[in-house]
C-alpha cells in the first residue's frame, strides 16, 4: 500500500470531508466577522460555528466544523493564525477529542404507551430528555455527538418531529486514555 501523499498548503485534493478546528480568539466586536469571512473567501462550507467565553476574561473559544479538502484547510489554518484576533488555532480533525452538540426539538405527543416508550428510547440514545410534555406538543433536548444527533433526528421524523434548533458542535482535544466512552456523546477521531 502506497503512503498517502502530502500536499503543500494551498493545493487542493479531491476529498472533501468534515474538519473540526478550535480557535482561541480575543473577545471583541468584529472577530467573528473576520473569521467567518476568511472561511467564506476560501469556499468552505461552514457546517457549524460556535463561540463561547472561556475561563480567561477577554478570550473566547470558537469551534468550527467545516467541509472541504485538506489542502485548502492547511491554507485556512495558516491564514487564521495570521489574524490579530486569533491567539491559537488547533486542527482537531485527526486528534482524539470530545465533541458534543445541543439540539432542541418539538414533537407530536406519542399516541400510545408503545410510541412513548420508543420515543423515550430515541431521546435516551442521544443523551436527551423531555423538557415539557403538553397534550398537544412535546419539547426535548438532545446532547450527543453530531453523528448520534443525526441518527436521532432521522428516527424522530417518524415520531412527528415538528421543528428543531441545532446549536452547533463544541469540541476539545482529549487524552485518548481519559476519554470517557458512552453512547451519548463522546467521540474519538
Amino acid at each position: 500500500m502506497a503512503a498517502p501523499q502530502t500536499l503543500p498548503a494551498g493545493e487542493t485534493d479531491a476529498v472533501h470531508r468534515r474538519h473540526v478546528v478550535s480557535a482561541l480568539v480575543v473577545d471583541r466586536p468584529g472577530t467573528l466577522n473576520r473569521v467567518s469571512g476568511l472561511l467564506r473567501a476560501r469556499s468552505f462550507n461552514i457546517e457549524s460555528l460556535t463561540v463561547g467565553t472561556t475561563h480567561e476574561p477577554g478570550k473566547s473559544r470558537m469551534t468550527i466544523a467545516i467541509r472541504g479538502d485538506d489542502g485548502h484547510l492547511r491554507q485556512v489554518l495558516a491564514q487564521l493564525e495570521r489574524l490579530i484576533e486569533v491567539l491559537e488555532v488547533t486542527d482537531l480533525t485527526s486528534t482524539p477529542r470530545i465533541e458534543l452538540e445541543l439540539v432542541l426539538v418539538e414533537l407530536d405527543p406519542p399516541r400510545s404507551p408503545t410510541a412513548q416508550h420508543a420515543l423515550r428510547g430515541i431521546l435516551a440514545a442521544a443523551g436527551g430528555e423531555t423538557l415539557s410534555e403538553a397534550a398537544d406538543l412535546w419539547r426535548a433536548r438532545l446532547t450527543a455527538t453530531p453523528e448520534n444527533i443525526d441518527r436521532a433526528l432521522e428516527a424522530l421524523r417518524a415520531h412527528g418531529l415538528r421543528s428543531l434548533v441545532r446549536a452547533g458542535a463544541v469540541a476539545m482535544a482529549a487524552d485518548p486514555e481519559t476519554i470517557p466512552t458512552n453512547e451519548n456523546g463522546v467521540t474519538r477521531a
